[in-house]
């Protein structure tokens, strides 16, 4: 039996959710339908594309693979069928649009509420995630769009344009000796553990490069991926790290945390929206960039977001 598109986009629902019982729910499919498609899809390809373990089934090395490459197949049928209905008139599709965590959580529920507005046929997917993965999404096509932070490693298959520039803090626990300063020196910073990202992210690329220009390197203490981990470690006290406002919000509203501001010199970082140049940007797609755009001056005009808008009003 040939492998068909309902194969496919029941594999990349299984895959994401790690779970036959979940996407079965999620598909409205019977669990055992579901189960013998998967079981079809490994015979056609032959090889296993799922593994079982404690909690349920995670991808094999071929299936990680193989779903890379199908998520890409499904989002060019996606655009094809979106260029097709804007040739016609009819805009239509889903937009799917990456943001890091901090302008994310000001911007999503305004930017989802204009889009559906403005652009009823289209429905609007937010994804939240570091920098480095954003722009591996867009390069992927899991991504339509996205914003990213500068030192990040470039890409000329990508156009970006300035959006906003965002200050960072050192974020230390409330308990924490330091909690009591409004500011510290760069250099001060570097002699303090912190918890960081890898260097494929470009908050630690920031970090380093600023660190560079007074002669110092940041001791890093602990390297996570999460963000979410970032902030317990800190929490938990004798780590620190460096994030913006946005990032640490609830943590600052609950007393969880403290940012202090750092100083000589301060540390500033460029968002830029960005889209693949490999891939037409459709009329939904600039529609929604600009909406973006606008909604993030005016969150950023009534002090919603700690930042000094750079895009074009």
């Amino acid at each position: 039996m040939a492998i068909n598109l309902r194969q496919l986009q029941y594999f990349v629902e299984v895959s994401e959710l790690e779970s036959i019982t979940k996407a079965a729910e999620r598909l409205h499919v019977a669990q055992p339908a579901l189960s013998r498609h998967m079981r079809s899809l490994e015979r056609n390809l032959g090889v296993r594309l799922f593994a079982r373990d404690g909690r349920g089934i995670i991808l094999t090395n071929a299936g990680i693979v193989f779903r890379d490459r199908v998520r890409t197949v499904l989002r060019e049928l996606d655009r094809a069928q979106l260029e097709v209905k804007a040739l016609s008139r009819s805009p239509g599709g889903r937009i799917d649009f990456g943001m890091p965590l901090s302008i994310s959580q000001a911007l999503t529920r305004v930017l989802v509420q204009r889009v559906h507005e403005e652009l009823p046929d289209v429905s609007l997917r937010v994804i939240d995630g570091w920098t480095g993965f954003i722009i591996e999404w867009l390069l992927r096509g899991r991504l339509d769009l996205g914003v990213i932070y500068d030192y990040t490693l470039k890409s000329d298959m990508l156009r970006t344009e300035p959006l906003a520039a965002e200050e960072h803090f050192l974020v230390c626990a409330c308990g924490d000796p330091l909690a009591k300063r409004q500011s510290i020196a760069l250099a001060e910073v570097a002699e303090l553990p912190l918890a960081l990202p890898s260097r494929e992210h470009g908050l630690r690329v920031a970090v380093e490069q600023i660190m560079q220009t007074i002669g110092r390197e940041p001791r890093i203490h602990i390297e996570l991926e999460s963000i979410v981990g970032l902030r317990q470690f800190v929490q938990a006290g004798g780590v620190y790290t460096i994030l913006p406002r946005g990032e640490i919000g609830e943590e600052l509203a609950a007393r969880r945390a403290k940012i202090i501001r750092i100083v000589d010199p301060p540390v500033h970082r460029t968002l830029f929206v960005a889209w693949s140049n490999e891939r037409p940007i459709t009329p939904q797609m600039k529609t929604v960039l600009e909406i973006a755009k606008d909604e993030t001056a005016h969150i950023i005009k009534k002090g919603l977001w700690a930042t000094k808008f750079l895009g074009r009003q």
